[in-house]
């Protein structure tokens, strides 16, 4: 992998590394993993052998598209946002942290060009800012910013800022390495549709977002008798999703606080968590512990 120094190193005179007697090379870039990384860490190099294979890939497209072009002005958007853009940012993990250089950005958004003017059917004089504008497409080095933002929240787990806004990475769905779980851990839990019955114990949980406000709640009833309820606040940017699987984990938390029962009814209307619990294999962390955490009650 890429090994890069700070300080005052010069090619000429290069600091000298072995492994098992044999002495690393020093090189003014390397390509790792589809990335060519240089020694400034600019990435002109990966930018620019990216711009060349971006045109031709705009032209091999549209070639293919172009009978069908005249039928589905929306065509080639579809193409730029499905093949084109993915593509411009594979490596984003790696080149993410330089998104404040101002030489990096004007890179990234010298990428769009061609495909934006294919996209708007624009002179090739028009400036890349004008493109952007009248093609409706977020200049590509905002939206690196966005998902490099996403990788460190889910995977790295990372705070991030954006603007004075501050986003805490306990706010939203992280996942594991699916290598990293165990085959015992790859379980389902069933569920049905079902009328309550107001008998023994019923929880119900909820969770929505009202007025960029987030909270969930649950109720519990004894026989028709409300005898426990809570809500909780979250955090204004969690999803819905995420605010549904919070629901739930109160209602297994008061559960864990009653001891064995015979039988207890927990109700949800939120049937993407539900279809999450009854898949046989997931790579979500919350829905991992969830299951976890029945399968304990199950065996009290």
């Amino acid at each position: 992998m890429p090994i890069t120094f700070g300080g005052r190193l010069n090619l000429r005179n290069p600091l000298i590394i072995s492994i098992n007697n044999n002495t690393i090379q020093v090189v003014n870039n390397i390509k790792y993993l589809g990335v060519t990384w240089d020694c400034c860490l600019t990435f002109t190099k990966h930018f620019k052998a990216l711009r060349d294979k971006t045109d031709s890939l705009t032209y091999k497209l549209s070639t293919v598209a172009n009978e069908l072009y005249s039928k589905s002005s929306g065509l080639f958007r579809k193409i730029y946002y499905g093949a084109i853009e993915p593509y411009l940012l594979f490596g984003v993990v790696a080149w993410g942290n330089r998104l404040k250089l101002k030489k990096v950005r004007d890179s990234l958004n010298s990428l769009q060009r061609r495909p934006l003017i294919k996209i708007i059917k624009a002179y090739r004089t028009i400036s890349t800012e004008a493109l952007q504008v009248i093609a409706g497409v977020v200049p590509l080095d905002i939206k690196a910013k966005g998902v490099f933002g996403k990788f460190l929240l889910t995977t790295i787990n990372n705070d991030i800022k954006f603007g004075s806004k501050i986003f805490k990475w306990e706010d939203y769905e992280t996942r594991l390495d699916p290598h990293n779980i165990h085959l015992a851990d790859n379980i389902s839990i069933t569920y049905d549709k079902h009328k309550p019955s107001g008998e023994e114990i019923e929880i119900y949980t909820d969770g929505s977002k009202i007025n960029d406000q987030v909270g969930a709640a649950i109720v519990v009833f004894y026989y028709n008798a409300e005898i426990f309820n809570r809500t909780i606040r979250l955090s204004d940017f969690a999803p819905v999703y995420q605010v549904e699987v919070t629901g739930i984990q109160m209602a297994l938390e008061f559960i864990s606080t009653i001891g064995p029962w015979n039988k207890i009814n927990l109700y949800t209307d939120s049937l993407s968590v539900l279809e999450a619990l009854n898949t046989f294999k997931t790579s979500k962390k919350d829905i991992l512990a969830i299951k976890n955490d029945i399968l304990e009650m199950n065996q009290e």
